[in-house]
């Protein structure tokens, strides 16, 4: 009897994979601690005290000298994260005999997972948590004007003009774009190609940029961030390709260990609509 049923199935050459948030956190968190991580799950990092300036007066031109000392926070690299999956020779063969689709969902799923570990760690660390006081974000006037106050808890705060950068996720983004956005525009030729494609301009100070990693999605959420403030360290990231002992498969695995601290918190300013 003949076989009347078997439909013939084409594959496509080209695998179809999913949208990712790309990531940017880590980009501009300070990472001068990252070298110290060769060994160990622990970055100790010191800061200084500040000096005492006094006065030295006409009539009593003497002067002591002060005990000057450092103060010690812990750095825990304790973010373990990792991928491994097979990749059966058939599907291989039927996806033109590359890997290269399956590794970089990977490694950006990895870098999403750290990124969103990131602005977690500032938001909840920040040194200040300003918010839209019951009031929903709905023009641009006020996007700005959060922005402003944002900017103006960093000056309050004597922290220092440069690296300040604005993260801001889409629903906070739709309004600062509107009509009548003050923002302007910025060189971002020199970034890396995921940071071009979030950036949205320059304003008060801020290099903005967009991204679904923030912890509130649904509503407007900003961080404001002098970026020496947050500590980023990803101490092994590495892929192996194995061949299956059990089937005709490759096995591709991949090990993530990363950390962060917010390790200046009055450099951190948070803005979130509280509205119902």
């Amino acid at each position: 009897m003949a076989v009347t049923s078997f439909i013939p199935e084409i594959w496509n050459a080209q695998l179809l994979t999913d949208f990712r948030e790309q990531a940017v956190a880590a980009a501009l968190t300070n990472r001068e601690y990252e070298g110290n991580a060769s060994s160990g799950n622990v970055v100790k990092i010191n800061t200084a005290v500040a000096v005492q300036v006094k006065d030295y007066k006409a009539n009593s031109r003497t002067t002591s000298a002060d005990s000057v000392s450092t103060t010690s926070q812990d750095l825990l690299i304790d973010q373990e994260k990792n991928f491994d999956f097979y990749v059966d020779d058939i599907d291989k063969a039927q996806a033109a005999g590359s890997m290269d689709a399956f590794t970089r969902s990977a490694g950006e799923g990895m870098a999403e997972d750290s990124d969103k570990f990131i602005l977690s760690t500032a938001v909840t660390g920040a040194g200040t948590a300003l918010d839209s006081g019951g009031v929903a974000l709905d023009d641009p006037e006020a996007a700005f004007n959060a922005i402003r106050d944002m900017r103006k808890a960093l000056r309050k705060a004597l922290v220092p003009g440069g690296q300040w950068v604005l993260l801001v996720n889409a629903e906070f983004e739709a309004v600062l774009l509107g009509a009548s956005s003050k923002l302007t525009s910025v060189d971002t030729s020199g970034s890396p190609a995921g940071l071009r494609n979030a950036s949205l301009g320059r304003l008060l100070n801020f290099d903005i940029y967009s991204t679904e990693n923030l912890p509130t999605t649904a509503k407007a959420q900003a961080v404001a961030l002098y970026r020496p403030s947050l500590a980023y360290v990803s101490q092994v990231e590495k892929t192996e390709a194995l061949r299956a002992q059990d089937k005709f498969a490759d096995r591709l695995r991949g090990l993530h260990v990363y950390g962060g601290k917010v390790i200046r918190p009055e450099g951190i300013v948070t803005w979130t609509d509280t509205s119902a």
